[in-house]
């Protein structure tokens, strides 16, 4: 059988609005673009040394980056130990994170004005309750919370000056070497940047522990990585000794761009009880043929797709030569799915996840 995806082969937009706006162009939610490889799983054990500085990992930080808050004096020992305590004083705490591209962030208190190039990483930061922090947004983010705040547009080229005029205390950055001289000018300009990937769950996870430390909402941050891994655990459980139909994910079928090895949407396919036809392609986000698909035969397709281009797609794709070729589309077992749910890695990939798994034992 022929393997997916060539090397080059990668995703062209923002999202799936924004999923395929971004690799010629940069897929603006991680989708298989030019990503820095993780830095190397490192301890998170607390640390005192004999100066009686105290450096603290996030104990539930995961296998992801170190997550240091470097506190002065026994006031900032909150920040460290007790979950629940009052935000820290201005000016005693000094924050540090390892980015993932290994950049060190320094912030001397925990940000209070934020701007999110990145869709899932604005979702990330709504579910830490910290919505009144964001000073920007871009087109992708519709939540009604956001409504009044000024656009960034696409995110894809944004102004440098007008970041910066907004005065913000962080912004969170794509990690690909196309945004790179956007982070540069950035931090010249003063501003501190965090560059977050967004193509596995671990990424999610890591990203909800920096961002908890790095806006001061660490109890808030644990809450939600917790909720995560329960889902994930129940649904898990709730799929372990049922069949495993076979499935493809496309988060476009002009040209067809099938989900990879190594994504976020990969995983959900294992965790919610399938498998991923795809799983040998030879990037995250491969073009794919659909005499490809046809060889595979899945036993359930998935689309990611909404507004006019949804609508009558199974219809239509009965019609299409090679399409209705596919079992799966000529038993009904295609599923429309929302983009801005599916196509974002977020503390919402839950959401998903649960409806993914209904779908592959829907008849």
């Amino acid at each position: 059988m022929a393997r997916a995806g060539k090397a080059g082969d990668q995703p062209r937009s923002q999202e799936t609005s924004s999923v395929r706006a971004r690799c010629e162009h940069l897929s603006r939610e991680g989708f298989g673009c030019d990503v820095a490889d993780p830095l190397p799983q490192q301890s998170i054990l607390p640390v005192r040394p004999a100066d009686g500085i105290v450096v603290s990992g996030a104990e539930r930080a995961g296998a992801g980056r170190r997550v240091r808050t470097i506190a002065l004096g026994t006031a900032a020992l909150c920040v460290i130990a007790a979950c629940d305590a009052p935000a820290p004083e201005p000016g005693l705490t000094r924050i540090e994170v390892i980015d993932d591209v290994g950049r060190t962030v320094h912030l001397e208190t925990p940000a209070a004005r934020v701007v999110s190039l990145i869709p899932a990483r604005t979702d990330l930061l709504l579910a830490l309750g910290a919505a009144d922090r964001l000073v920007a947004r871009t087109v992708f983010d519709r939540d009604p919370r956001l409504a009044g705040l000024p656009s960034l547009g696409d995110a894809l080229t944004p102004s440098v000056e007008w970041l910066a005029a907004l005065q913000p205390d962080l912004v969170i950055a794509w990690p690909d070497r196309h945004t790179r001289t956007i982070i540069e000018q950035l931090e010249a300009a003063g501003v501190p940047v965090y560059a977050s990937r967004v193509e596995t769950i671990e990424d999610v996870r890591r990203s909800i522990a920096h961002a908890g430390v790095l806006l001061g909402l660490e109890a808030a941050a644990d809450s939600v990585r917790d909720r995560i891994d329960a889902v994930i655990a129940e649904v898990r459980g709730e799929v372990q000794e049922l069949d495993r139909p076979s499935v493809a994910y496309f988060i476009g079928l002009d040209p067809p761009m099938a989900a990879g090895p190594g994504t976020f949407v990969d995983e959900m396919i294992g965790i919610a009880g399938g498998t991923n036809v795809f799983s040998d392609a030879l990037s995250l986000w491969p073009a794919v043929s659909l005499e490809q698909t046809i060889a595979r035969q899945p036993d359930v397709v998935i689309v990611a797709t909404g507004g006019p281009a949804a609508e009558g797609l199974l219809a239509r794709l009965r019609e299409m030569a090679g399409w209705r070729s596919l079992d799966a589309v000529r038993a009904g077992r295609v599923h429309l799915v929302d983009p801005d749910l599916f196509n974002r890695p977020g503390p919402r990939l839950i959401e998903a996840l649960r409806i993914l798994a209904d779908r592959l034992r829907s008849p």
